[in-house]
């Protein structure tokens, strides 16, 4: 088949997309990945065909605002994100990757196309191609699991946390109407549509089911298939000390950090302990 994977934001955002890439293009499958233009030299360096969603988003997230938003306090987080999205808007940068995808996607006609949660044109392409898109993410907080809300970490009680998930349905239909009256799409989808393509459409959490099993209650198009990790080539060869570490314990749990700033170091720290 001929698969488009999308996504957009930091290279923690990337790196799972072109994993998938590698995986499915070992399998014979024509794979092309429409990332902003800061990732087309590591999407080349892994043989894989680059398609450019323009770089306003990398300019976007390297502004004082996107830094902050990704690594502040509570606070300067919530006040960089209002920044960010005015300054998205100003700048058109939503528009830029929508315009750009739909290009790519009624150019090159795939069979499927997994995608990233920041991406929204391939909600409407699953109105017209059912069951042919995949959602991918890292964070299982898409859908409802008892004891939390859509807002991470926080337990409202069971009516309310219910409730932020039906802001966030709320969310991406009206994000999602914003973006087809960009495209120009006139296909008439209503608001329930949309709704229901949402719980509908195929999702996968890149999350180990070890650390996270996936609740019974949940329905048959949402499964937990584990962290997908873009190997490198390397010479690098572990210590003994390492080697026998591995060998003496079955089940081991890795924790690195990524490049956002910790807020909380203690708390943060404590979890971890």
């Amino acid at each position: 088949m001929k698969i488009i994977l999308t996504s957009i934001g930091t290279q923690g955002d990337i790196e799972p997309f072109l994993a998938i890439g590698k995986i499915l293009k070992e399998k014979g499958h024509q794979v092309i990945c429409a990332f902003s233009e800061q990732f087309r030299e590591l999407t080349k360096n892994c043989d894989i065909e680059f398609a450019s969603l323009g770089k306003k988003n990398d300019d976007l997230l390297d502004s004082d605002a996107g830094r902050t938003s990704i690594g502040g306090s509570r606070i300067k987080k919530f006040i960089a994100s209002i920044k960010l999205m005015k300054l998205a808007q100003s700048q058109k940068v939503p528009q830029e990757k929508e315009f750009k995808l739909y290009e790519l996607i009624k150019q090159e006609r795939p069979d499927r196309i997994v995608y990233h949660s920041k991406i929204v044109y391939p909600l409407l392409w699953e109105y017209e191609n059912r069951g042919k898109t995949i959602f991918v993410c890292p964070f299982a907080y898409f859908h409802y699991i008892t004891g939390h809300s859509f807002f991470v970490g926080k337990n409202y009680g069971e009516y309310f946390n219910k409730l932020t998930f039906k802001f966030y349905d709320f969310g991406v239909v009206t994000s999602t109407l914003v973006a087809k009256k960009w495209l120009q799409i006139k296909d008439k989808i209503t608001r329930n549509q949309l709704k229901n393509l949402i719980h509908s459409r195929k999702f996968i959490y890149t999350i180990s089911p070890c650390l996270f099993p996936r609740p019974g209650y949940w329905g048959n198009n949402i499964k937990i298939l584990g962290h997908q990790e873009l190997k490198r080539k390397t010479d690098w060869k572990p210590e003994k000390k390492l080697t026998e570490f591995i060998e003496k314990h079955e089940k081991i749990l890795f924790i690195t950090f990524g490049s956002m700033t910790n807020s909380e170091p203690k708390q943060k720290t404590k979890i971890i302990l």
